[in-house]
């Protein structure tokens, strides 16, 4: 069985940049050949067109198809908690710790406390400790912040889960024998089609509470020839959208080989 290390490494692998640097040096190797030539000018043309906002935006807006969240749509649904996934974490020195939660899992967090404020809902946090060197888990980490900075209360703590499959598993078995089945889900917008997947699968009614949308970040005060310019920021948000269209494939691949009678 392959471990979460392994797993991180093959999907660096698999995603840009690191692909299309593979596809680069391939093609310098066969730089002799017509293929070399071919494979250097795809892996650049590729590579830039990955880093402009306007390719971004696009890619973004085919996993963001849930809308905004509203009181109305809350007071319908009546959820009966509140679900945020951690999404990472960055040194923390600065704090006297040794990790603090990454930018992406602070959005959440602090869309979270909006949310537990306006609905007076209970919180649970999910993230484990993904890498064996963590000293502290994820949740741990975010509720702090909740408690802390926020201060909002955490009703429940999930510390055991390492990906997105496990944080839907394992808080199912927390709040399931509380006969809490309705929750809000926060997480960012390009990631609630797989989040909102596979706590669904588990057994929750959701109600996709996403924050942070990439497709919609696009501003008529920005030059428009601005968002021809290839930027890093940009190229990483091409490589999370990438990586959940990934993911949602392998979650597909998954549900298929489930119903094949092998």
């Amino acid at each position: 069985m392959m471990t979460i290390s392994t797993i991180y490494f093959i999907k660096l692998l698999l995603l840009p940049p690191a692909s299309l640097l593979l596809i680069a040096l391939i093609g310098l190797l066969l730089h002799k050949q017509r293929i070399g030539l071919i494979l250097i000018t795809v892996s650049l043309v590729l590579l830039t067109a990955l880093s402009l906002p306007l390719v971004t935006r696009a890619l973004a807006g085919t996993l963001e198809g849930y809308p905004l969240l509203t009181a109305d749509k809350i007071a319908r649904f009546k959820p009966q908690a509140i679900i945020v996934i951690g999404g990472g974490e960055m040194p923390g020195e600065e704090y006297q710790q040794p990790q603090t939660v990454n930018s992406r899992t602070l959005l959440r967090l602090r869309y979270a406390a909006k949310l537990a404020r306006d609905t007076g809902l209970p919180i649970l946090v999910s993230g484990g400790k993904v890498f064996a060197e963590t000293e502290t888990s994820e949740a741990q980490l975010m509720a702090d912040i909740l408690q802390k900075e926020f201060n909002i209360p955490v009703k429940w703590h999930e510390s055991n889960s390492r990906n997105t499959d496990e944080n839907a598993q394992f808080s199912r078995r927390q709040l399931q024998p509380l006969g809490i089945n309705k929750i809000l889900l926060v997480t960012q917008a390009f990631h609630m089609p797989r989040a909102t997947w596979a706590f669904r699968n588990v057994g929750f009614q959701v109600l996709p509470a996403a924050t942070q949308l990439i497709s919609h970040s696009s501003s008529e005060s920005v030059a428009s020839f601005v968002h021809f310019i290839p930027s890093a920021a940009e190229l990483e948000q091409s490589f999370l959208v990438l990586h959940e269209h990934l993911g949602l494939l392998w979650y597909r691949f998954n549900a298929y080989v489930k119903t094949r009678p092998f």
